[in-house]
């Protein structure tokens, strides 16, 4: 037999729901977050970890085994999942090789609400290491808004020259929001 999380599910879901104010933020709350919000020997925090890691995993596993932005919805779903509600900023890459297959996703950067440093010898140097061919990078805006900054484009633009002086290509730069991805690429940005 299993025991029970929590007496109370919807004094527990409503007290939650207070602390945080959305069920996206109770999903994104940090594990210190959450252990905050639970009572004396409470038991759930350990299950929505658990559950949270195997939801992350199952869409990364998806991510993994497609070559890089061939399936754009499983890529974006997983962008959406694990980036829009986020408080700070935070930088993305998925790292392939020469065919497209990914190697390897990994935070690069990370930073405040309003911007995040990423240098290029951060990105290449990885890139190089991983003996990867392409990058795509994604980066969250903590506002919400998927639209590119004027310092996003010139910075990609300025990435796009050097990955290729390199050897490499950047692929795309993705900016997540809170209702949808927006592809620099796409755009004609870069």
């Amino acid at each position: 037999m299993f025991a029970r999380l929590h007496d109370r599910p919807e004094e527990l879901a409503s007290r939650l729901l207070h602390r945080f104010g959305s069920i996206a933020r109770i999903v994104q709350a940090s594990e210190p977050e959450l252990r905050l919000a639970a009572a004396s020997g409470e038991q759930w925090v350990e299950a929505l970890l658990v559950v949270r890691q195997l939801m992350h995993d199952g869409l990364r596993e998806t991510l993994v085994r497609t070559r890089i932005g061939e399936d754009r919805t499983a890529l974006y779903s997983y962008l959406m999942i694990t980036m829009r509600n986020l408080g700070e900023e935070r930088v993305l890459a998925i790292f392939a090789d020469a065919d497209g297959y990914v190697i390897s996703e990994e935070i690069i950067a990370e930073g405040s609400a309003l911007q995040v440093m990423l240098t290029p010898r951060r990105i290449f140097g990885r890139a190089l290491n991983l003996d990867a061919r392409r990058i795509l990078l994604a980066h969250n805006h903590p506002s919400g808004c998927a639209n590119p900054s004027t310092f996003d484009v010139n910075h990609t633009r300025r990435l796009s020259r050097q990955a290729g002086e390199l050897g490499l290509q950047l692929v795309d730069h993705l900016v997540v929001g809170f209702h949808g991805v927006t592809s620099m690429k796409d755009r004609g940005f870069f």
